[in-house]
């Protein structure tokens, strides 16, 4: 998912939120997703409990849960269900779970139920030189839903 495509998500969803500036992080918000009160998308990052070290795998897990009390419908435009983005503190995406990947050419669509969670795991295998990077994962629905977090890349010891 490209940044202008994540621009042009509707006003309903919430701004990007920023995780506690600790090692590993998470980050949590809520979207509106259908327009009604009564149906609402919690989406959480997380980045890991214990900070990675550089060179060793990196583990990002996206998920969202409906803390309404309908059922949600999540419409995606192909295959993809969702994305990770990890970009450095200048601003180069030094990893893109998407990249290189091939999704179906063909509409989907999930049922959410009331209390209900899906869970999406990205996984960095040839880890990441220490430093500090944003996350963003991205539920690639029609109007996709995007939350940021922080990560910290210690150096070996």
């Amino acid at each position: 998912m490209n940044a202008s495509a994540r621009a042009s998500a509707p006003a309903v969803l919430l701004p990007l939120l920023a995780a506690f500036a600790c090692a590993a992080g998470s980050a949590a918000g809520t979207a509106d997703g259908a327009g009604e009160s009564d149906r609402e998308l919690r989406l959480s990052l997380s980045t890991g409990e214990v900070p990675p070290t550089a060179a060793s795998p990196v583990v990002l897990e996206l998920t969202g849960t409906n803390d309404g009390q309908a059922a949600l419908i999540l419409d995606f435009p192909d295959g993809q269900r969702y994305d990770f983005e990890v970009i450095s503190e200048d601003g180069v995406v030094v990893w893109h779970w998407a990249e290189g990947r091939f999704f179906a050419q063909v509409l989907g669509r999930e049922t959410l139920e009331p209390g209900a969670s899906l869970h999406w795991t990205g996984r960095i295998e040839a880890g990441l030189p220490a430093g500090v990077y944003r996350v963003l994962a991205t539920l690639t629905t029609v109007e996709p839903h995007t939350i940021e977090a922080r990560l910290t890349v210690l150096p070996r010891s």
